[in-house]
């Protein structure tokens, strides 16, 4: 992972890469439920993300940090100074990163977080331990048989007998995240907290690999 080549070695490197493929792998189970479902994001909604902000784990912010410093560098720098000023009116009500005005809406998709990547496209277990499914309240049914399809929870046979198929579930992607460091699966920050201090650390490394401190210089 590029991303990671400036401080490759470190424990940081070796959760953002763990983090990268389970990332991957959303992306993948995703993909297979998006061809099977009829229900699909409309583009430029971001309705699910407009008064949401994030409880992020460490690596998440790490991921995040590592990010931004390899492809929003002056964004990540700000942000690691406080003098980050957020694209939307009203940053007390969700994500600083969200840009109202940007028919994308998300400025750091590329990095962003665990529950961001799994939105609208994932489900999650029933008291039973079996896979339902609840489409977002935003998700359009256009062009869709009306006569078939209802926006109340799947169960697991539903969706098997209309769609073939299951979306990935939400808690089996976060147990393998949480996998990643079992003594930090406990600890959570909202993001705009989490993403300085993530991004101090980032950096932090990225000197040292270029300019590592040497024990036996003499005291200035």
């Amino acid at each position: 992972m590029k991303e990671t080549q400036r401080f490759a070695g470190t424990r940081a490197a070796a959760l953002i890469e763990g983090l990268d493929a389970v990332y991957g792998g959303i992306d993948g189970e995703q993909a297979a439920w998006r061809l099977a479902s009829p229900f699909q994001c409309p583009p430029g909604c971001g309705s699910c993300c407009v008064n949401f902000e994030p409880d992020v784990l460490e690596v998440e912010a790490l991921y995040l940090a590592a990010w931004m410093i390899a492809h929003q560098g002056e964004r990540a720098q700000a942000i690691e100074r406080g003098e980050f000023v957020s694209p939307r009116p009203d940053p007390e009500r969700g994500c600083v990163l969200f840009d109202p005005a940007n028919p994308y809406h998300c400025t750091v998709y590329g990095g962003r977080c665990l529950i961001c990547r799994l939105f609208a496209y994932t489900g999650d277990r029933g008291k039973d331990g079996r896979p339902r499914w609840k489409p977002c309240k935003h998700l359009p049914l256009e062009g869709a048989d009306l006569g078939a399809l209802r926006r109340p929870q799947y169960s697991e046979a539903e969706l098997l007998d209309r769609f073939g198929t299951v979306p990935p579930m939400m808690s089996d992607i976060a147990q393998r995240v949480l996998a990643l460091d079992p003594d930090g699966a406990s600890s959570r920050r909202p993001l705009r907290d989490a993403l300085p201090d993530a991004i101090r650390k980032i950096r932090l490394l990225i000197s040292f690999s270029f300019d590592p401190p040497n024990p036996n210089a003499p005291a200035a």
